[in-house]
């Protein structure tokens, strides 16, 4: 019964712990943490927050609880299945200051530029600035229409869209697995741009093939 009462008081203590370590949490979900090291060096967050003595048995007790519970949770960074993956380049990004005289003038903006289906165009509204990415071609023309000195201006951008079925939007972590794909291979991405059934990812150039190798291999793989 003490150990009960125990394993009750540190074991929100460790599941805090270990869900804000992303690297702990695919460990031990997965099986193969070491559960002994593990327990060793949290031991001393765990005694400081519970303000009394921790025993590495009881944390090694506390984590297997955790993995059953885990593995009953829908898994962190899941395999989506892609339907469809588009591209398009070059873009350009321009930002300005959200300013009311802007917002104004970007009533009238889609009057004088044209867009077709083949065109790249997204105005992204924000508390502090209004972000405009568009194919290259069409930067020139933006800037004309505005006529205030952007902010920044951001050449040689490419867009990678991953597009998945509406029911997969609902499903959590969708996003987070999506993004896991290019965070584990170091590539920025420079914007995310988002509709119920597509995310697009804005990524400079020179990571354009790494980003559609990464997403096309996924799509291969969920569609086996």
């Amino acid at each position: 019964m003490i150990l009960q009462n125990h394993m009750l008081k540190i074991q929100p203590i460790v599941r805090e712990i270990v869900q804000t370590e992303l690297e702990a949490y695919l460990a031990l979900t997965e099986g193969y943490m070491n559960m002994s090291s593990y327990a060793h060096r949290i031991r001393p967050l765990v005694e400081a927050r519970t303000k009394k003595q921790v025993t590495v048995t009881s944390l090694v007790v506390s984590l297997s609880r955790l993995r059953k519970e885990f593995k009953k949770e829908n898994p962190l960074i899941a395999d989506v299945a892609i339907k469809n993956i588009t591209t398009r380049l070059p873009l350009s990004e321009i930002i300005y200051e959200n300013t009311n005289t802007f917002l104004r003038e970007l009533e009238s903006l889609h009057k004088k530029i044209s867009v077709s289906k083949e065109d790249f165009f997204t105005t992204t509204i924000g508390t502090t600035e209004i972000d405009v990415i568009c194919s290259s071609y069409m930067a020139d023309k933006v800037k004309k229409h505005f006529k205030m000195k952007p902010k920044v201006i951001n050449h040689n951008l490419a867009a990678i869209g991953i597009s998945f079925d509406p029911k997969v939007f609902s499903v959590p972590n969708t996003f987070f697995s999506l993004l896991s794909i290019t965070a584990r291979a170091r590539i920025n991405i420079e914007e995310l741009v988002s509709t119920p059934t597509e995310l697009i990812f804005i990524v400079a150039e020179k990571d354009f093939g790494k980003t559609v190798a990464l997403f096309s291999e996924l799509h291969r793989k969920v569609a086996k």
